[in-house]
């Protein structure tokens, strides 16, 4: 004697695990990215000074430290270094210096030599979109 019936039910439905896995690349692309931007950005102790917040793409970022070394992405760098990651640019962008921009970032207790000379050999270069990042006071 059969008591109960055992019935199989088919649902139809979407598999999902591409979408997920597409969501789990993104995330590790966007902290990736997100870790990398940061590399850029030393922490150092910037003057504070009324500006503007504004985000605007940049070709490169230069960070003077309070002892006056230049530090890019992570790396310690000469002038003469920070001459050829220029050219490097410039080459990237065709050649043309009105393409390239860069961002300073100098401590606030560090001289002003090796600014100064980074400055002259950027503009020796045909740069002159030169910012240099400053505090935003709240």
């Amino acid at each position: 004697m059969r008591l109960s019936k055992k019935r199989v039910q088919h649902t139809k439905g979407m598999d999902i695990t591409p979408m997920i896995d597409i969501v789990f690349l993104l995330l590790i692309f966007f902290i990736t990215v997100s870790q990398v931007s940061e590399t850029n950005r030393e922490k150092l102790d910037l003057p504070e000074l009324k500006g503007a917040e504004d985000q605007k793409k940049t070709s490169l970022v230069l960070n003077v430290r309070q002892n006056g070394q230049i530090v890019v992405a992570g790396n310690e760098l000469e002038v003469a270094d920070v001459a050829f990651l220029v050219g490097k640019e410039l080459e990237a962008n065709g050649g043309d210096p009105g393409l390239v921009t860069v961002v300073v970032r100098i401590d606030q207790r560090a001289t002003c030599e090796v600014p100064n000379a980074l400055v002259k050999q950027l503009a020796s270069q045909g740069i002159s979109k030169v910012r240099l990042a400053v505090q935003v006071p709240k």
